[in-house]
C-alpha cells in the first residue's frame, strides 16, 4: 500500500465504521435483542450503554498505547477485538457472552478512534491531511445519522445479528487493506515503564463520573451511591492530577493543556457533541406525543446525515482559505439554529413536523462545517509524540459530552413533562441545548488565538 494514499483513508474510514455505524446500531435493536436473550429490560440497558461507556472510559489510555506501542500496531488490536466483541454477541443467547461482548467493542472503538487520528496525521500532510480528516468524520458523522435507519432495515428484513456479521466482514477486508502499512509510533529517547497505576487511578475516576451521568437518573440523583460514586471521582481524579505531575513519563501530559489551541477546541467539542441529546429527545417527545413508530421519527432525522455530508468538505475549504476558527463558529451557530427549529413544538403537527426536517438539515450543517477545522485544530498544534494522547482526550470528551446531553436535556425534559406539560417540556429541553451549542460557539470565539493556523512541527 502506499502510504498516504485513498486505500489507506479507505481502511481508516471502514474501521471506525464498526463503532459508528455497525456496534452503535444496537441503541435501535433493542427490542429484538431482548427477545433473543429474553433478558431484563435494565440488563439490556446496560448492553446498550456498556460499549458507549467503555469507549469513553479506555480512549485516553489507548491513545498513550498508540503512542508508546504503535499506531498500526493499536489499530489491528483494537479491529481484532471488534471481531471478537460481534462474535460473542451473536454467537448464543447467553446474557454473560452478551455483555462481554458489548464491552469488547467499546474496548475496540478505544483503540481504533485515537490511532486511526493519529496515522492521518502522521502519513498525511497540509491539504491531504484536511481530506484524511474530512473523510474520517464522513465515517463517524455519517455512521451515526445512518446506524438507526441501517439497524432497523436490517433487523426487520434479515435479521439483527446480521448487523454483526457484516461489521466482521468488513472488519476482516480492512485488516488485509493494513497488512503492509509501515508502523508508526511516537520517538523515545529512553525505555520508560509503563504508567498502570496512573491507568488505574484513571480508568477509576472516569468510569465513576461516566456511571453517574449515564445513570444517575435511574438510579436517584441523591441516591447514596451516586453520592459515593461522584466523591470517588473527586478523589481519583485529584490522586491522579498531582501523580501525573510527578511522573516522568505521565499517562496524561497535562501541558497539552497550556494550548489554547487544544483546550478551545476540546471545550468547543465538548459542548457540541451535548447536541446528541437533542436526538435523542426528539425521538422519544415524537414517539410519546404524535405516537410516531421509531422508524418514522428515525427517517424524521435523516436531514442530519445529509447535512453533515454536504457540509464537511466546504467546512474543509473554508478552512483552508480562512482560519480554521470560521466554519467552527458557523457550524456552531448554524447547529443552533437548528435546535431552537426543533423546540417549536407548540406549533401544528404538519409544520413542526416540516420544521424539524429544516432543523435537523441545520443541525447536520452546522456539525458537518465544524468536524473538519475542530479535529484539525486539536492535533495539528500537538507535538507528534503526543498525537494518540491528544486524539483519545480529543474523542473522550466527545463521548462524554454526548452522554451529558443524553442526560440533562431528557431529564429536563420529563421533569417539565411530569409538573407541566409535554410540549412546555420540549421546548424549554430544546433551549437548554441551545445554549449549550451557542456556548459552544462563545468557546472557539474567545479561546481558540485569531492567528492563522501555524503547524508546530
Amino acid at each position: 500500500m502506499t502510504v498516504g494514499g485513498n486505500k489507506l483513508i479507505l481502511a481508516l474510514v471502514l474501521s471506525i465504521l464498526t463503532y459508528w455505524l455497525f456496534a452503535q446500531s444496537f441503541l435501535n435493536i433493542g427490542p429484538l435483542v431482548q427477545q433473543t436473550y429474553t433478558t431484563s429490560d435494565a440488563l439490556l440497558n446496560i448492553a446498550v450503554s456498556l460499549t458507549s461507556l467503555f469507549t469513553g472510559v479506555f480512549m485516553v489510555a489507548a491513545g498513550g498505547f498508540a503512542d508508546k506501542f504503535g499506531r498500526v500496531k493499536i489499530m489491528r488490536i483494537g479491529l481484532t477485538l471488534s471481531i471478537i466483541g460481534s462474535i460473542l454477541v451473536i454467537i448464543s443467547d447467553f446474557t454473560f457472552l452478551l455483555l462481554l461482548g458489548r464491552a469488547i467493542q467499546g474496548f475496540s472503538a478505544a483503540c481504533l478512534m485515537p490511532a486511526t487520528i493519529s496515522l492521518i496525521n502522521t502519513y498525511y500532510h497540509d491539504k491531504e491531511r484536511h481530506k484524511a480528516l474530512s473523510m474520517w468524520s464522513i465515517g463517524s458523522y455519517g455512521g451515526t445519522g445512518l446506524s438507526s435507519v441501517f439497524a432497523g432495515l436490517i433487523a426487520t428484513y434479515i435479521g439483527w445479528q446480521w448487523i454483526f456479521i457484516a461489521s466482521i466482514i468488513v472488519t476482516l477486508i480492512v485488516l488485509l487493506m493494513i497488512k503492509d502499512v509501515p508502523e508508526a509510533k511516537a520517538t523515545q529517547s529512553h525505555t520508560s515503564k509503563f504508567d498502570f497505576w496512573g491507568l488505574v487511578l484513571f480508568v477509576i475516576s472516569t468510569l465513576s463520573i461516566n456511571i453517574v451521568i449515564t445513570q444517575g437518573g435511574d438510579i436517584g440523583w441523591y441516591n447514596p451511591t451516586i453520592i459515593i460514586l461522584v466523591l470517588v471521582f473527586v478523589i481519583t481524579l485529584t490522586l491522579f492530577y498531582f501523580y501525573e505531575k510527578r511522573k516522568r513519563e505521565p499517562l496524561i501530559d497535562f501541558s497539552l493543556f497550556s494550548s489554547r489551541y487544544f483546550i478551545g477546541t476540546v471545550t468547543s467539542n465538548f459542548l457540541l457533541n451535548t447536541s446528541i441529546g437533542a436526538l435523542a429527545l426528539y425521538n422519544i417527545f415524537t414517539q410519546q406525543h404524535f405516537h410516531l413508530t421509531g422508524f418514522v421519527s428515525g427517517l424524521i432525522t435523516l436531514p442530519y446525515m445529509f447535512g453533515v455530508l454536504i457540509t464537511i468538505r466546504i467546512g474543509e475549504r473554508m478552512m483552508e482559505t480562512h482560519e480554521a476558527k470560521k466554519p467552527m463558529k458557523l457550524g456552531s451557530l448554524i447547529v443552533t439554529l437548528g435546535i431552537l427549529l426543533l423546540s417549536l413544538s407548540f406549533l401544528p403537527t404538519p409544520i413542526y413536523i416540516i420544521g424539524s426536517l429544516i432543523g435537523f438539515l441545520c443541525f447536520g450543517m452546522g456539525l458537518g462545517f465544524f468536524a473538519t477545522p475542530g479535529l484539525n485544530t486539536a492535533v495539528v498544534h500537538t507535538p507528534k509524540e503526543k498525537l494518540g494522547i491528544a486524539s483519545g482526550i480529543y474523542k473522550m470528551v466527545a463521548t462524554i459530552g454526548a452522554a451529558f446531553g443524553i442526560t440533562i436535556f431528557t431529564t429536563v425534559y420529563l421533569v417539565i413533562d411530569e409538573h407541566v406539560s409535554r410540549t412546555t417540556g420540549s421546548f424549554i429541553a430544546f433551549l437548554v441545548c441551545a445554549l449549550f451549542m451557542f456556548l459552544s460557539f462563545i468557546s472557539t470565539r474567545f479561546i481558540i488565538p485569531e492567528a492563522k493556523e501555524k503547524e508546530l512541527f
